[in-house]
């Protein structure tokens, strides 16, 4: 798992314009949850945004406005699609709260997108999670994060 919450961020914005999607596939097209895990060098933990969603315990899964996503958070939205979506939460210029999403503005490729994305969230609000099976990912040891976001107390410790 990636050490820093930039580094993450600077994978998936590399995709934009340098795409290296999970073999055999030629492009991002509906592997939204890989592009995610991906941005974190994290192994696979769900075949789909749906499947994984549903791995994260519910004390992990927090539902706010975008401006308290915390970068690099795992985001999902279940919305209109049988699979469920997934996104990396960024930061753009100004520190404007956007995400990294497959599918969104071009068909098989990851592109900066809003952070709550309308076609895959029935609110204002953002489903995301700091959880993963291999561990926590380390959003609070990144300066900005520490700064503006409030970190949950059920990420004090250990995943379990």
């Amino acid at each position: 798992m990636r050490a820093k919450v930039q580094d993450a961020l600077d994978w998936a914005s590399a995709q934009i314009t340098n795409p290296t999607p999970t073999p055999p596939a030629k492009t991002w097209k509906n592997l939204c949850m890989s592009s995610a895990r991906r941005a974190w060098g994290t192994l696979p933990w769900g075949a789909s945004a749906r499947i994984a969603h549903a791995r994260v315990p519910k004390k992990y899964m927090h539902h706010t406005l975008p401006s308290m996503v915390p970068a690099g958070a795992i985001c999902f939205g279940m919305l209109n699609t049988e699979y469920g979506h997934a996104w990396l939460a960024g930061r753009g210029a100004l520190n404007k709260r956007i995400g990294f999403s497959t599918d969104y503005r071009r068909n098989g490729h990851i592109d900066r997108a809003p952070l709550n994305l309308p076609a895959w969230t029935h609110d204002e609000k953002v489903w995301w999670t700091a959880w993963t099976p291999f561990g926590f990912l380390p959003l609070w040891k990144d300066a900005w994060n520490i700064k503006h976001i409030p970190r949950q107390p059920v990420y004090e410790g250990r995943a379990g």
